[in-house]
């Protein structure tokens, strides 16, 4: 009898792995697949009109995978912020818990997607979906309702951490199911995808409901308006701000459709139990004294449209920041909006306000783990190999030294990128084909890759030049110009002496190449193109933008 081949399991990262955001995992065996999470990221360049990424799903086009579902972590946009742009080309069934379903249905529903396949679970429960049998675990984090992912594959049991970290005190007292993790792990757990976005940080992350008594303190000192920022899916961090506003009799007001509809979920989900008339409407605070008013606004990130921004620039329709009012920016800085929250902080500064931030006060605590509760999970599940993902490269190494240390054994810790896959089999793991990853710009309803930002980043900071010719149609001779248009790169009034000499070695060239490369306007404009970067970079050290028009008379 011939001997039965072992199924083999692939693990592909699509984003989320070198990068703070854009998670998209893919498990997939014998031609079906998982999708784990489907995140967004910010632009770095929002200057540039940057603004969401999209991880680049070329990936899914190619292997022409039957996707089984797609399972929804926990309710950050960085985990299901692209669940629209991947629902469009793939509309499989969507598994999440309440919370979580609630804020994707949301986002589904203004995108026109309202009609989406979104499915219910939670832990305890198992899914099953083809060749996988997955159990959503308890994990506690800064949104409610988060969970792991425990796999069962033929290949093994696989177990996918999620974003998580382990509060003594969670504030909606769900705790982090650690019993559950531990009998995974006599189980046998083949392969850890784990967290790794705090591994830098030592000790543990602290408990979220300790951030209570320091509202209550900073409301009690506050003699105007009380403002705190946050993300508006933190239903834990608005139901702390909205019980500490209501005991010190003030009403709290969500700022901000986003928020508003957060509040709202929040209410609908059993969330936010608290008592009738402790949120109200802008309306109504327009006819109350300062100090009997808490505000919740979005944008603690500096996003230019939030609430937040608005305030910051005396620029929001119905509420001014004034001498005497405080501000909590309570999220952390995320790495590359630094700049824009530093500007945020100091024109709110400029009208007056007290602002408290992570660097000057501890209004916020992290949901992420820590080096000792990183290292708990790995004690608990034991797994035979590992792979740190949810992190930049620093924190990806920092997470396998961390499980090495923990007694993974080096030879089966792996580092990946996005992109780079891993293949179980037969109780063993080795490096499989790298697949296509990237990031793809979402510019209002238009989609584009890398060059977007390239072609973007080279106007903003080298400018461009357009080049226009008119070539004889019988003889290839240049009948008018060529005229240069300078935007950004040299003075474009035709004074710069750069641009007359550009002008006469351009026009040397042409006259210059042969008649069949003057008959060929694709040709020519790639000499007229080749020729004004070679000008312009060893004149003045810029390589702009070419634009080379060629019209033929």
């Amino acid at each position: 009898m011939a001997a039965i081949k072992p199924v083999a399991v692939k693990i592909v990262p699509l984003g989320g792995l070198g990068e703070i955001g854009l998670n998209l995992m893919v498990i997939e065996c014998a031609g079906s697949a998982l999708i784990i999470d489907a995140g967004v990221m910010f632009a770095e360049e929002r200057e540039l009109g940057g603004g969401l990424l999209l991880p680049d799903l070329a990936y899914l086009e190619q292997s022409r995978l039957k996707i089984e579902g797609i399972i929804l972590t926990h309710a950050h946009e960085d985990h299901l912020g692209a669940l629209p742009y991947l629902l469009r080309s793939w509309p499989a069934p969507v598994f999440g818990t309440e919370v979580t379903l609630a804020f994707a249905r949301r986002g589904l529903a203004e995108d026109g997607l309202a009609g989406a396949d979104l499915r219910k679970f939670a832990p305890g429960h198992e899914l099953e979906l083809g060749p996988f049998r997955v159990e959503p675990v308890r994990v506690t984090h800064s949104t409610p309702d988060s969970v792991a992912l425990a796999i069962r594959t033929p290949a093994g049991l696989i177990v996918h951490s999620g974003d998580f970290k382990i509060d003594p005190s969670p504030v909606d007292g769900q705790l982090f199911d650690t019993d559950r993790f531990a009998r995974l792990g006599e189980e046998g757990v083949t392969l850890l995808l784990s967290d790794s976005t705090n591994v830098e940080r030592p000790g543990r992350s602290g408990s979220e409901s300790s951030l209570k008594p320091v509202i209550k303190d900073l409301i009690a000192r506050t003699r105007g308006r009380f403002f705190l920022s946050s993300f508006s899916s933190h239903l834990h961090r608005i139901r702390q701000l909205a019980e500490a506003a209501h005991e010190a009799g003030r009403y709290v007001v969500p700022l901000g459709r986003r928020m508003a509809q957060s509040v709202r979920l929040g209410i609908e989900t059993g969330q936010l139990e608290l008592p009738p008339g402790t949120f109200i409407e802008q309306a109504e605070a327009d006819f109350l004294e300062p100090r009997r008013l808490a505000f919740l606004a979005s944008g603690s990130q500096g996003e230019p449209l939030s609430a937040l921004a608005k305030l910051a620039v005396d620029g929001h329709p119905r509420v001014r920041i004034a001498a005497d009012d405080a501000v909590v920016l309570s999220s952390r800085f995320i790495p590359g909006n630094e700049r824009t929250i530093n500007t945020l902080v100091n024109h709110l500064c400029k009208r007056g306000a007290e602002v408290y931030y992570d660097a000057v006060a501890p209004v916020h605590v992290s949901g992420h783990a820590c080096r000792d509760e990183l290292a708990e999970l790995i004690r608990l599940v034991r797994p035979k190999h590992f792979i740190p993902i949810h992190g930049e490269y620093r924190h990806l190494t920092g997470h396998r030294k961390l499980a090495i240390a923990a007694g993974v054994t080096e030879r089966n810790c792996f580092l990946l990128e996005n992109g780079e896959t891993l293949v179980l089999e037969d109780g063993a793991a080795r490096r499989g084909r790298t697949a296509p990853a990237g990031r793809i710009v979402a510019d209002g309803e238009d989609l584009g890759g890398p060059e977007l930002m390239r072609e973007r980043r080279t106007l903003a900071h080298d400018g461009t030049v357009i080049a226009i010719v008119a070539i004889s149609a019988r003889d290839g001779k240049i009948v008018a110009g060529p005229d240069l248009l300078s935007r950004g790169v040299v003075s474009g009034d035709g004074s710069s002496p750069h641009l007359t000499r550009a002008r006469t070695e351009l026009a040397l060239r042409i006259r210059g190449l042969n008649g069949f490369v003057r008959d060929d306007p694709e040709r020519l404009k790639e000499e007229m193109v080749r020729m004004l970067r070679r000008y312009f970079s060893d004149a003045i050290r810029k390589r702009p933008m070419i634009v080379p028009y060629v019209v033929e008379v």
